[in-house]
C-alpha cells in the first residue's frame, strides 16, 4: 500500500461491504473519491446513486478513470476481480482485495508472487485481523485442534472461516481432506501440528473453538466489528499484513480432496487452472442487500 493513501475507490458495489466501508474510511482520515460499478449485480443507476448518497465526487465508468490511491475491488465475481487488480497494478496503483482473493490456483499464485515482488497488494477476509484471533495468537499458547465455523457458500463464505483459523495460528498450512462430497466439512493440517476442523453449514454463526493442552475457548464474534481493524491494518500501518491466499488454497484443495476420494491434498500438487466454483454465475445468482 502507498505510504500515505489518503484517496479511495471503490470498485464494484455489489455487497454490503462498499456501504459500510465509506464511513469507516472516513473515520480512519482517508477520502473515498470515486466509485466504479461494472452492474454485474447492481442496476445502471446505482453507483450515481450511491455516490449522490454518500458525498463521493466521481463516478468512473472505466478502471483508468478512478482518482485514487488505492482501489478497493469489493465485488462478487472473483474472476473479475483478479483480472481488475492486475490491471490496476500494472497501471501503478495499488488495490486491496474483497474475499475470495481470486478463484483458480494459477491467479493465486500470480497475487502472491506480485505481493512478494513489492507491488502494493493486500487484502482477503477481514477475519484475518480479527482483534480476538490476533489476541489469541499473541498469548503464545500452542494450540492442538480448532474447529472453525460458518454458513454460505463453501468458497465465498468459507474463506473467512479458514481465516479465522489463519488468525488464531498463522500462516502454515499444509493439505487439507475434504470429510464429505460437498467441500463444506474437513481437515487442514497446520506447520504447528493443530489440526483444523472446517464446518460450513447453514444457520451457523462464525465461531471458532480452540483446544490446547490445557484448556478450551469458545469465540463467537460480530463480523461487523473486524472492517475498521482490516482496513486500518491495510491502509494506515507502515507495515501491512502480508498477502496471504492460503485460505483460498486451503478451500480448493478441500474442494479437490472432495472430489478425488477424499485423501489429503497438498494445494502445491493441484492442476494450475483448477477451480470448482464458477464465479460468473454465483455473481449472476447473488441478491444484493438493500
Amino acid at each position: 500500500m502507498p505510504r500515505t493513501p489518503g484517496r479511495i475507490a471503490l470498485v464494484e458495489l455489489d455487497t454490503s461491504h462498499p456501504a459500510a466501508f465509506v464511513p469507516l474510511l472516513r473515520g480512519l482520515g482517508l477520502e473515498v473519491t470515486a466509485v466504479l460499478d461494472s452492474g454485474a449485480v447492481r442496476p445502471p443507476s446505482y453507483a450515481g446513486e450511491f455516490a449522490t448518497r454518500h458525498g463521493i465526487p466521481t463516478v468512473a465508468t472505466s478502471l483508468d478513470e478512478l482518482t485514487a490511491d488505492v482501489a478497493m475491488l469489493l465485488g462478487c465475481d472473483w474472476d473479475q476481480r483478479y483480472e481488475q487488480a492486475c490491471t490496476l497494478l500494472d497501471a501503478g496503483m495499488a488495490v486491496l482485495l474483497d474475499k475470495p482473493i481470486a478463484g483458480r490456483i494459477d491467479d493465486l499464485r500470480d497475487l502472491a508472487a506480485r505481493a512478494a515482488a513489492g507491488q502494493p497488494v493486500g487484502g482477503g477476509s477481514s477475519f484475518r485481523c480479527l482483534p480476538e484471533a490476533v489476541a489469541w495468537r499473541e498469548r503464545g499458547e500452542t494450540a492442538a485442534l480448532v474447529l472453525v465455523g460458518c454458513a454460505g457458500h463453501p468458497f465465498y463464505y468459507g474463506v473467512h472461516a479458514v481465516s479465522f483459523a489463519e488468525a488464531l495460528l498463522g500462516p502454515g498450512f499444509t493439505a487439507a481432506r475434504a470429510l464429505d462430497e460437498s467441500s463444506r466439512r474437513g481437515l487442514l493440517r497446520h506447520a504447528s501440528g493443530a489440526e483444523v476442523l472446517v464446518d460450513i453449514h447453514d444457520g451457523y454463526p462464525y465461531f471458532a473453538t480452540v483446544a490446547t493442552a490445557s484448556s478450551v475457548e469458545h469465540l463467537r464474534p460480530d463480523p461487523v466489528g473486524v472492517y475498521e481493524p482490516f482496513l486500518a491494518a491495510h491502509l494506515l500501518h507502515d507495515k501491512p499484513p502480508r498477502l496471504s491466499v492460503e485460505p483460498e488454497l486451503m478451500l480448493l484443495a478441500l474442494a479437490h480432496s472432495a472430489a478425488t476420494g477424499g485423501d489429503w491434498v497438498e494445494p502445491e500438487s493441484l492442476p494450475a487452472s483448477f477451480s470448482p466454483w464458477d464465479a460468473a454465475a454465483y455473481t449472476a445468482a447473488y441478491t444484493p442487500p438493500a
